[in-house]
């Protein structure tokens, strides 16, 4: 789908609180690091940021792992659901300046 979609960004979505992937038991779950990788390898894309998906993490936590997977990936890093979404905006007008006029004010 990413070939086909030659999407300009991607933006990923990781479940840090879960051991192993979605309805796969048996298979654990990837790094970001790793989902990364594979994304950039099979498509002519970036990852612009990520997204938290905050299953099983108290508010502590989701903003600890924010915080460390910003500095381990060097993108902007945000659960989408429990933080501003001018976080998410910025993310996106950041790699894509030109949607900036698109933007209503206060939302980015």
């Amino acid at each position: 789908m990413l070939r086909g979609s030659r999407p300009d960004g991607v933006i990923l979505q990781h479940a840090p609180g879960r051991t192993v992937l979605s309805d796969f038991p048996d298979v654990a779950m990837p790094t970001p690091e790793s989902e990364i990788a594979l994304i950039q390898a099979f498509a002519d894309t970036t990852v612009i940021g990520m997204t938290i998906n905050h299953e099983r993490l108290s508010d502590d936590e989701i903003s600890a792992a924010i915080v460390d997977f910003q500095r381990r990936l060097s993108i902007p890093v945000t659960d989408a659901l429990t933080r501003p979404v001018e976080d998410l905006v910025t993310m996106v007008v950041t790699a894509f300046p030109t949607l900036r006029p698109l933007v209503p004010a206060g939302t980015g």
